[in-house]
């Protein structure tokens, strides 16, 4: 395992709580080769350029950002550098897991910065999270290799005095749209068997749906948030986008083991959006 990031402990001043840190949960940018293309109809690295500038004008200020994969469209060199140049950008550390559009090769070489990190575990003030790879080389779905559930059961068994926040790309629960359903993570009942073992096992962060969602299953909080660009239409059979906008979902840990959450979203959906589209 490498070598984990460390965030300190605030106070919440609208809460008697104790705030462990306040995340940033945005994913799905879909950055593409070039600066000025767009997918959907939509120029995605200025959509994500819009839902961080929303972000930076609320008075509520993140700890750290998480990142939870597809944050490019075209895996390539000029896609990371720009993403790259966008996240040094910001004030916040930046903590980022591949999507199935990801190379997580590449992401490793060329990501890390003074605040973008890619880790599989972060500690904090009596909590940790811990970042997973769900991905499959060429493949839409995901699927946890031997050594993916290895790093999650070693972290929670190691830091069983801390709350653990787990992240990952692919949906270990079904959506409920049909399509979107056949790339879900392939061994969710063995992920979800492992956390259950683990009463101080949380929260579960996810991506990949193009939407919100939040669930209980067992003792986990499951959540997955807006992407920065494109939407998918919520309980669909067939693929579609939803007109709704883009945004981003904020999330307070605190030193008790509970969290708060909600999702924040841009005024209106992005300019150029293709609603008649079959795929991408």
């Amino acid at each position: 395992m490498s070598s984990a990031g460390h965030i300190g402990s605030t106070d919440a001043p609208s809460s008697r709580k104790t705030v462990v840190a306040r995340i940033l949960h945005i994913t799905d940018f879909h950055f593409l080769a070039e600066q000025g293309q767009t997918l959907l109809g939509v120029e995605t690295e200025l959509s994500f350029a819009a839902v961080v500038e929303r972000a930076n004008q609320t008075p509520w200020r993140p700890d750290l950002a998480l990142l939870t994969g597809d944050l490019v469209q075209d895996p390539c060199v000029s896609s990371y550098q720009r993403l790259k140049q966008r996240l040094t950008a910001l004030d916040v550390h930046c903590y980022c897991l591949p999507g199935n559009h990801d190379d997580p090769r590449l992401m490793s070489e060329l990501l890390p910065s003074e605040n973008v990190h890619v880790s599989p575990q972060i500690l904090l003030d009596k909590w940790q999270i811990i970042c997973l790879d769900s991905t499959i080389s060429g493949k839409p779905n995901g699927r946890l290799s031997d050594e993916q559930l290895r790093l999650l059961e070693i972290s929670l068994t190691e830091h069983s005095d801390r709350y653990a926040l787990i992240a990952l790309h692919h949906h270990p629960i079904p959506s409920g749209s049909l399509w979107m359903d056949t790339m879900v993570l392939e061994n969710a009942d063995e992920f979800l068997t492992i956390t259950q073992k683990y009463p101080h096992a949380r929260v579960v962060v996810f991506g990949h749906v193009h939407q919100a969602m939040d669930e209980v299953y067992g003792r986990l909080r499951l959540l997955a948030s807006p992407s920065t660009c494109f939407q998918f239409k919520p309980l669909s059979p067939d693929f579609a986008v939803d007109r709704a906008p883009q945004g981003y979902r904020w999330i307070e840990l605190y030193a008790d083991g509970t969290i708060d959450t909600g999702v924040e979203r841009l005024a209106e959906m992005p300019a150029g959006l293709e609603f008649t589209s079959k795929g991408y």
